[in-house]
């Protein structure tokens, strides 16, 4: 878990050489592009290589060093080719960070905020020997730590759950193999973890104001929108203002309650969540999607909007890539790559026609509040809201086949030798993914369903999306309304995204759309910041200057509370004495080892060793669609009557049986049989470890 020196120093090492090698490829790839564009594609490239060749290498090798030495040697080429071309990767950064300095120092603050965010919440190691973590993290890192440290641990391909033995890994792994990667040379788990985060988290910011500055052509445009979608928060300050008579919350509970923060406030409907302290940080597989779809969303811009189309393949790359990394990601960009081809062939068919947005607006707000009226009157089948948002997918796929018709009697080529290489490219390194992982959770986990309005607890549909989205809303509206050409190719998509995110669920966890719908509103925040910039400047004095700073102000108060109380948030998350269990494990089991625990969701054993436990949370199985509804009942047989259970220990391989204060919390198992019955190997003042004797 602590790793080596030397350890740290090759898993750095090993990262490095995949980040230079895909910094040396965007530098050939975009000859012409300013150097942020390169820098985070390049780093975003240098990414899915390391992830992709090293799992790619290990359904031969297995997971082990073998592997990432053929993936390593891959790579080589691209060293060599850049060496002979005298390649300069770096070249104009100077002058480009001198012509951004606002958005440099903007973000490099923000990028400090994020390493010590890291620093307080990744596993650091309290002076008591115990792991402390912050109050996003306590969750969902659990589950990931187990992924990094099971798949390098255990060296089985296609990987298995660490939490449920013996089942495929349907959760999208690649966000966890690249740390995995790094682990497995000796690093610390820690800096495994980290390490990927702080390239990832420069591609999602670096992606959002590429993406906003090449479309707009204008840095404070491009500024404006990259503020309003990190520092989103709504308007749930006000509940600790005391101007809410139904809440007794205070300034003072920002910071010392779990969850009750300005932008996550369930028991008054807030659930617009900071991207970065709720998305980002605790949610890995969002942010290594973000991280990749971000570029793919500009190149692929590039390619529709500025005739590159040599993009269109690297574009369909990282689309492709998306599946096994975050597959609401690969969801957001079929959608947008869906809008953006039906608009295109649009404006060939009818090139002096324009669609009025404003109207399509109105209509949509119509039509989801007409469906929660009559909802609330009469609770419609979950099946009705899924069969509308199929009807909407339907209809716009036979309106862009009849525009298809319509633009193949004048021009096909074009078609076939830009969308048609997209879609070929795409489909050929997303479909096995699909197929092989996708396709057969979703059909046996029960993923896809209707439901109405993803997280609105008790709001009308307008009051929801008022107080959770706030201020931006004074710029997002009339920037619909009043959509040019450039702002209906976000617009339209955007809108496309939303509609379905409220009538189609992806997963059991209908809050999960909110991953969807975080893509539609960076789209929508670049076209109201086109909007807004562009209002500003045309009444700008000394009015104009004081709303906008008080604008700016209501859009991210909300977040930056938040981002405070995450900073001083601090929880135990792992006992000092179940971190002693943890590395006696390490130490002194086989990595094949099965150990039978409770079912705690921040269980130290899968998370920090990689070992396999009988059965995990299911916080997190659930989610994944998997019932562990018998095997949480065997796992209370075999620690109540162990004796009588024998044939559950033999059938579950099991190893080892911890005995700590969860166990008998939960259990109350008798000691006095398990001494009688297996050897203790490891005791401490609150954790007993018991090794299961087994018959030849």
């Amino acid at each position: 878990m602590t790793g080596s020196i030397g350890g740290n120093i090759l898993g750095i090492l090993f990262f490095t050489y995949f980040q230079l090698a895909g910094l040396l490829v965007a530098d050939f790839c975009l000859k012409d592009e300013k150097p942020l564009a390169k820098l985070t594609v390049g780093s975003a490239m240098g990414s899915l290589a390391m992830q992709w060749l090293c799992v790619l290498t290990a359904f031969v090798t297995g997971f082990d060093i073998t592997g990432h030495m053929v993936a390593a040697a891959i790579v080589l080429p691209v060293y060599v080719a850049a060496w002979k071309n005298k390649t300069q990767p770096l070249a104009g950064c100077g002058s480009w960070i001198k012509e951004n300095r606002l958005f440099t120092l903007l973000f490099s603050g923000c990028f400090v905020l994020w390493c010590l965010l890291l620093d307080s919440h990744i596993i650091p190691l309290a002076a008591d020997g115990a792991i402390h973590t912050g109050q996003c993290t306590y969750g969902d890192m659990n589950m990931h730590l187990g992924f990094i440290t099971s798949i390098a641990n255990q060296s089985r391909f296609p990987p298995v759950y660490s939490i449920f033995p013996d089942t495929k890994l349907a959760y999208p792994f690649l966000n966890a193999s690249i740390s995995s990667s790094i682990w497995l040379f000796g690093s610390s788990l820690r800096l495994a973890y980290i390490l990927p985060m702080l390239t990832a988290f420069f591609q999602v910011c670096g992606g959002v104001y590429m993406l906003a500055e090449t479309a707009l052509g204008d840095k404070a445009k491009a500024l404006l929108a990259w503020v309003l979608l990190f520092f989103n928060g709504g308007l749930g300050f006000v509940y600790f203002t005391g101007l809410v008579a139904d809440s007794s919350l205070t300034f003072k509970d920002i910071f010392t309650g779990f969850y009750t923060t300005p932008t996550n406030l369930i028991d008054f409907n807030i659930r617009w969540a900071n991207i970065i302290a709720d998305i980002l940080l605790p949610q890995r597989a969002s942010l290594f999607g973000y991280a990749i779809l971000f570029s793919g969303i500009w190149l692929l811009y590039r390619s529709v909007w500025q005739d590159k189309d040599r993009y269109f393949v690297l574009a369909a790359i990282f689309a492709g890539s998306l599946p096994l990394i975050h597959t609401h990601s690969f969801l957001a960009m079929g959608l947008i790559s869906a809008s953006w081809l039906l608009l295109w062939l649009y404006r060939r068919v009818n090139p002096a026609h324009r669609w009025n947005s404003g109207v399509i607006f109105a209509c949509f707000i119509m039509l989801m509040q007409c469906i929660q009226i009559v909802n609330r009157q009469n609770p419609l089948p979950s099946q009705i809201f899924y069969m509308l948002g199929l009807s909407g997918i339907g209809l716009c796929i036979i309106y862009g086949i009849w525009l298809m018709i319509k633009h193949i009697k004048t021009d096909y080529r074009k078609l076939l030798t830009t969308w048609g290489v997209y879609l070929v490219t795409v489909m050929a390194i997303a479909l096995p993914q699909l197929v092989l992982w996708t396709f057969g959770q979703v059909a046996e986990g029960g993923f896809l369903r209707g439901h109405f309005n993803w997280g609105n607890l008790s709001d009308n549909y307008l009051w929801f999306y008022i107080k959770n989205i706030g201020a931006p809303l004074v710029l997002i509206i009339p920037a619909i309304c009043k959509a040019d050409k450039t702002r209906v190719q976000f617009i339209l998509p955007a809108g496309v995204i939303w509609f379905v995110a409220e009538l189609i669920m992806f997963t059991p966890n209908t809050y999960d759309n909110n991953k969807l719908l975080y893509v539609a509103y960076m789209l929508l925040c670049i076209a109201a910041a086109d909007y807004g910039t562009d209002l500003y400047r045309s009444h700008k004095n000394v009015a104009t200057d004081m709303a906008a700073v008080v604008f700016v102000g209501l859009c991210t108060v909300s977040a930056l509370l938040t981002l405070g109380r995450e900073t001083v948030s601090d929880y135990v998350l792992y006992s000092a004495d179940h971190v002693a269990l943890a590395e006696y494990i390490e130490q002194n089991t086989d990595t094949e080892d099965v150990i039978l625990t409770d079912t705690r969701h921040n269980n130290e054993i899968a998370s920090l060793t990689g070992r396999s436990i009988v059965c995990g949370s299911d916080v997190f199985l659930y989610y994944h669609g998997i019932d562990t509804s018998r095997r949480k009942a065997q796992v209370v047989q075999m620690y109540q009557r162990p004796a009588d259970n024998p044939d559950l220990y033999e059938k579950y391989s099991v190893d080892y049986v911890v005995i700590s204060s969860w166990e008998r919390n939960n259990y109350r198992p008798a000691d006095g049989d398990f001494d009688r019955l297996f050897e203790k190997v490891f005791e401490n003042s609150s954790v007993k470890l018991y090794k299961v004797r087994k018959s030849d």
